[in-house]
């Protein structure tokens, strides 16, 4: 039986802890074909959210994931291609199709729209496409392109919900400017945020009941102090504790070791897509130390007033850093801020 405490990400709605509006409201315009964005810190469960509004909304899916496949049209095309093939009718013959499915090949805009057009026309189901973490996604002019396509021409049978940070392929989607072909075409945008420490302390309360286990209060309050609203790394402890229940070091202590190697990797891959990524880690370094002014970022790092604004505003794009309401600046993830203390040390 599916838990809370399951590594995979959710797709049973009735699993999908503490996100019954952003649900609602999610499924609501998947009915109302509104094109959708979301977006929040890695590990907050947007790909849960996504696929559980998929599987509540009733319509057919493709899933598209970027860190699979970076090549956005052979992705999507042999996707549906797979898709058509299959629910063929046994008298009915496939679509004829260009020449397209080589991943790494490069396609004129011709022959990828005749391509995609083949493929979709005469659909009368809809389906949502999920691109989930698209920021991945290479060529970014294509993908652009054909996204603004599928918005002209096929907007009445494909709706898609795209997840990721606002770095890249995202802030060409989320923020296109007038010579982009999405330019002008709306789409919804949802931020996806971490959970409060109520409701953290309410999911672990609850997965430990569905394994009937109990923890101590004070236990609990340690786990959300140490992994934050983060339900990735929420549901990682669990799942950890759940194999070895009378060990509560060792189910936080795993957890946190396999949390670093995550977050090392995605910040050793993100620093490839975000200008000016040592200034970044420069910023980073300061405020693991805990939250910062303005002021006192300025003075750390000699930047410009601008200089600063641009930068902070990218790691915040990225969802590294959040601003809180007294306007000073924090890491928005726990393990990322323990990462870069122990780089830190290495130095």
């Amino acid at each position: 039986m599916a838990t809370l405490f399951d590594i995979p990400p959710k797709r049973d709605p009735k699993l999908l802890f503490g996100r019954e509006r952003d649900l609602t409201d999610l499924v609501k315009y998947l009915h109302e074909k509104r094109w959708t964005v979301l977006l929040g810190p890695r590990r907050v469960g947007k790909t849960s959210l996504a696929k559980c509004a998929i599987e509540k909304s009733g319509l057919d899916s493709i899933i598209l994931d970027a860190r699979e496949n970076t090549d956005f049209a052979s992705n999507l095309l042999s996707s549906l291609t797979r898709q058509s093939t299959f629910k063929l009718e046994a008298n009915v013959s496939a679509p004829t199709i260009s020449p397209l499915i080589s991943v790494g090949a490069s396609f004129s805009k011709q022959v990828l729209k005749q391509s995609l057009d083949s493929l979709l026309n005469g659909r009368t189901k809809r389906t949502v496409i999920l691109l989930d973490e698209a920021q991945w996604f290479s060529n970014r002019r294509t993908l652009i392109m054909l996204l603004a396509h599928l918005y002209d021409y096929h907007y009445e049978t494909i709706t898609p919900i795209i997840t990721g940070s606002a770095v890249g392929v995202m802030k060409s989607i989320i923020e296109p400017n007038n010579q982009s072909p999405l330019f002008g075409r709306p789409i919804m945008q949802m931020e996806v945020n971490k959970w409060n420490p109520s409701v953290s302390m309410g999911f672990l309360n609850e997965g430990l009941k569905q394994q009937k286990l109990s923890l101590d209060t004070e236990l609990i309050v340690k786990t959300v102090d140490t992994l934050d609203g983060l339900p990735g790394w929420l549901t990682m402890f669990g799942y950890y504790l759940t194999a070895k229940p009378s060990d509560y070091e060792n189910a936080l202590n795993k957890t946190l070791g396999e949390a670093l190697k995550i977050v090392d990797d995605e910040t050793s891959n993100i620093g490839k897509l975000a200008k000016g990524w040592q200034i970044h880690l420069k910023i980073l370094n300061n405020l693991s130390l805990g939250s910062k002014s303005f002021t006192n970022l300025l003075e750390a790092t000699n930047l410009t007033n601008s200089g600063l604004s641009k930068h902070l505003d990218m790691l915040q794009r990225l969802n590294y850093i959040e601003k809180k309401e007294d306007g000073r600046y924090d890491i928005t993830d726990p393990i990322l801020r323990e990462l870069i203390k122990r780089r830190i040390k290495k130095t």
